[in-house]
């Protein structure tokens, strides 16, 4: 199975002859301009392999002067939502990102009966639940793999490799952009350099606000969740913490510590609850979550298995999700159950070891935090930090609440389960 919601569709008979099909494209930016790209390309292999001949109906985009990173008829352009909606399509591909225009395309498309492909991971967390209603109620499909880990086939694998059963977590690498700024910042980057990087080489927006503070990924583990424990995104708490306002000082923290700093979202079975979070983890330098380079994503679904099943791949770029969304285009799975399911939500309650810093005044980290180990500072006594056990995020919480009221600048970063295996030994 794929991330469908269908009620009924024909399955391509490989020996059949070519069809023709409408696509209307939504969004002609870095994403949009690289999956017209793609249809190109693939022409040939499109009609050969998977029957289908695209016609492109409509391209809707913010801009009609601006120029575009793909050869296309200029006359399919427009600006108008309602003119877009005004021309027939068998599919629509919404690659423009946000809550709206995006929300209404969708349930045009739905409502119709068509076809709607998307990326579009912060509409589906906010309104995934009513879509999937509304392809049901009218006979539309809704494909959605590409809206998680970009090139890292994360919701497919959920669907495909299991079985049918239930992971105990899964958790992973999930924003490239965020990935490939830490990485700069580990090599000694300033932030404002490692963000313009990241924006000359097509993985980051002007504004990465909604990438480094973990909005991003919280979305897609929302969705991650609902393809693994059937909690609809919409009600999933999910524990955010940022990196912002100085994602250098974390990568500071893990080195003090003997690691690295990952953003990492996980969802998890605990109790029969559902828990979900995004946030700074401090992993081993060697762990798989360690070795993530640059844009790439990684994805672990822990079974219970003795070793989780893993994806590994580009998670930013236009090329990686258009051929994700690509991908989707040509699926003839059939149908994921994405109704609701009866699980639970709440918050974390497990115990982790924890990195806490504060800006100078050691003597803040001793009468604060319980079970503080060792503090240290730096050479110049401006930063002191220990390494807190087995307390809960609600406890961290407190411990930091407790600084600020007595002056103190702190920050707090999970240490991973193997890393503090080792720092234990």
């Amino acid at each position: 199975m794929t991330s469908v919601a269908e009620v009924s569709r024909d399955i391509i008979d490989p020996w059949a002859p070519t069809r023709t099909v409408r696509v209307a494209l939504a969004g002609c930016g870095a994403v949009g301009s690289a999956l017209v790209r793609e249809l190109s390309l693939r022409q040939d292999s499109l009609e050969r392999r998977h029957g289908k001949r695209v016609e492109l109906t409509r391209v809707l985009v913010r801009d009609l002067g601006k120029q575009r990173a793909a050869e296309l008829d200029r006359g399919l352009l427009t600006a108008d939502l309602d003119d877009f909606l005004d021309h027939e399509a068998d599919v629509v591909i919404e690659a423009i990102g946000g809550i709206e225009p995006a929300r209404r395309i969708a349930e045009w498309t739905l409502q119709g009966g068509r076809e709607l492909v998307t990326a579009n991971k912060e509409l589906l967390a906010a309104h995934g639940t009513r879509l999937f209603a509304l392809a049901q109620q009218h006979g539309g499909t809704l494909r959605y793999d590409a809206a998680v880990g970009g090139g890292v086939p994360v919701l497919r694998l959920l669907d495909d490799a299991l079985g049918g059963g239930t992971p105990t977590s899964v958790r992973g690498i999930l924003n490239g952009t965020t990935n490939f700024v830490l990485g700069r910042l580990e090599r000694g980057f300033k932030l404002d350099d490692a963000l313009r990087a990241a924006r000359e080489a097509g993985f980051a927006e002007e504004d990465a606000t909604r990438d480094l503070d973990g909005r991003d990924a919280a979305a897609k583990i929302a969705l991650v969740a609902w393809a693994a424990y059937g909690v609809s995104p919409e009600s999933l708490i999910v524990a955010r913490r940022s990196l912002l306002p100085d994602p250098q000082r974390y990568v500071h923290l893990a080195r003090r510590v003997g690691g690295v700093v990952r953003q990492v979202a996980e969802c998890a079975l605990v109790d029969s609850t559902v828990v979900a979070t995004v946030g700074p983890v401090i992993v081993a330098p060697a762990s798989a979550l360690g070795r993530v380079r640059d844009e790439q994503n990684h994805v672990e679904v822990h079974t219970g298995w003795s070793a989780p099943l893993s994806a590994s791949g580009p998670g930013a770029g236009g090329v990686p999700t258009a051929t994700s969304l690509l991908a989707d285009f040509v699926s003839t799975s059939r149908p994921a159950d994405r109704r609701g399911g009866a699980r639970c939500t709440g918050t974390d309650t497990r115990l982790s070891d924890w990195a806490i810093e504060v800006a100078g005044a050691p003597r803040l980290l001793h009468r604060t935090v319980p079970r503080c180990s060792a503090v240290h500072t730096d050479e110049h006594a401006t930063r002191a930090w220990t390494l807190a056990r087995s307390l809960a995020t609600a406890d961290v919480d407190e411990v930091l609440a407790a600084l600020q009221a007595q002056g103190g600048d702190a920050i707090a970063v999970r240490l991973d389960g193997e890393l503090s295996r080792e720092l234990a030994q």
